[in-house]
């Protein structure tokens, strides 16, 4: 028997999974992105994109990596002046490659923005993106720390300042998991997207999400609460001898939902579409079997895919 990979149709099966997996949190319909948008682009991450994390899966050597940047000097117009402010500043700021297996740093260090230079920004673009990057990895859990799950003040800082000034603006998240929220009641961005990190054909599979060649159907996988302490796990994280489930069999959403939904920013299974469904359902019992079968109905303009 003779295997053949057809490379053309795994690259574009791998660029529709970035696509679909992305989960939108919030879009006040600034998504999708208009072909003659002219978009500043903030955060040294657009540059230092995270395909995958760290360790046996991270380290898997790879052609080449298509970064959101390659992707969006195709489909939009950039604002020159906010690109070329970030390459003179990362030839004195490198990519930090950390001390190796477990010990890379879970974020790189943000480039500080000038007020002027967002102001102007704002009087020459239609949008601005901005792109917080954390890697993930095996043999050790981010910490509660700047830079890890909580946003560093220079990262704080850029989305202050570019949410200020301009009226249109969208958080890319290429992430490995979670990270804190609170920012998002505290700058109020027009869209949030969980991009997480997306392989190869990461660059591409965003920019069919923003520029809408694909609606965004993925759902949160976790449940996102406002503080950390939050969360029933916090206290007893990281035990040495034992794993205390205070939380008892109420693990993970149903802690929530039926203790604490005040706590709730975002919901386990939540996320948005370009597009609008309407589900019915019909449930038939007999005296061994219940059946239930739901349809699903595209109420929007767009085409989409909705999880059940």
């Amino acid at each position: 028997m003779t295997y053949t990979l057809d490379w053309q149709a795994y690259t574009k099966l791998a660029r529709q999974t970035v696509a679909e997996g992305a989960v939108l949190l919030q879009n006040d319909g600034v998504l999708p992105l208009q072909p003659a948008t002219t978009v500043a682009v903030f955060g040294r991450n657009q540059f230092n994109y995270y395909k995958s994390g760290t360790g046996s899966g991270g380290m898997v050597n790879v052609t080449n990596v298509v970064s959101p940047l390659d992707m969006l000097r195709e489909d939009v117009t950039l604002n020159t002046d906010v690109l070329k402010a970030y390459e003179n500043w990362l030839e004195d700021h490198p990519f930090d490659q950390g001390e190796g297996w477990a010990a890379e740093p879970w974020s790189q260090e943000e480039m500080p923005l000038d007020a002027t230079l967002v102001q102007q920004a704002a009087l020459d673009s239609d949008v601005a993106l901005i792109m917080i990057g954390r890697t993930a990895g095996e043999d050790r859990d981010n910490t509660a720390d700047p830079g890890s799950y909580f946003l560093t003040e220079t990262e704080q800082e850029m989305l202050r300042l570019v949410t200020t000034h301009f009226k249109q603006t969208v958080v890319v998240l290429n992430v490995g998991n979670i990270i804190d929220m609170r920012w998002v009641e505290e700058t109020a961005p027009s869209a949030v997207l969980y991009a997480w990190q997306g392989g190869m054909e990461g660059g591409t599979g965003l920019s069919d999400l923003l520029l809408g060649r694909i609606s965004p159907s993925g759902k949160l996988p976790d449940t996102i609460v406002r503080s950390l302490d939050d969360y029933p796990s916090t206290p007893h994280f990281g035990h040495a001898d034992h794993a205390l489930y205070q939380e008892d069999l109420y693990v993970g959403y149903r802690y929530f939902e039926t203790f604490a939904p005040e706590t709730v920013l975002y919901p386990f299974g939540y996320g948005l579409s370009y597009t609008s469904f309407n589900i019915t359902t019909d449930v038939t019992m007999s005296a061994d079997a219940w059946t239930v079968t739901a349809t699903v109905t595209n109420t929007g303009q767009t085409s989409g895919k909705e999880v059940i």
